[in-house]
């Protein structure tokens, strides 16, 4: 009977034994694994979110550039507009002064 006891104990304690190591051996990495998933996923979500903001940041620009061309041909016709009143009624302004020599 004892024998039959020891026997169960030490196959008890190898079994113990055999989980306890292939946790330590396999479980450890499957953590290690879940955690580089996790950081990916995140990575991802990160990329995708930098991405948006680019795409907003490229339409505000193409919004920016569109608005300095209409600002800037609307300049380039007031600035016609000046220059025709100058030239028809004869106030073009006051000369700048010579530079010293």
């Amino acid at each position: 009977m004892a024998r039959w006891l020891i026997t169960l104990l030490a196959v008890g304690l190898a079994a113990g034994a055999g989980l306890f190591g292939g946790y330590v051996l396999w479980g450890s990495r499957a953590v290690d694994a879940s955690r580089a998933e996790q950081r990916l996923q995140d990575a991802g979500a990160e990329l995708t979110n930098v991405r948006q903001q680019n795409a907003d940041l490229d339409q505000r620009l193409q919004q920016v550039s569109k608005e300095q061309e209409r600002l800037a041909q609307e300049n380039e016709i007031l600035r016609k507009h000046v220059t025709t009143d100058q030239l028809t009624t004869g106030h073009g302004g006051e000369l700048p002064s010579l530079p010293p020599k």
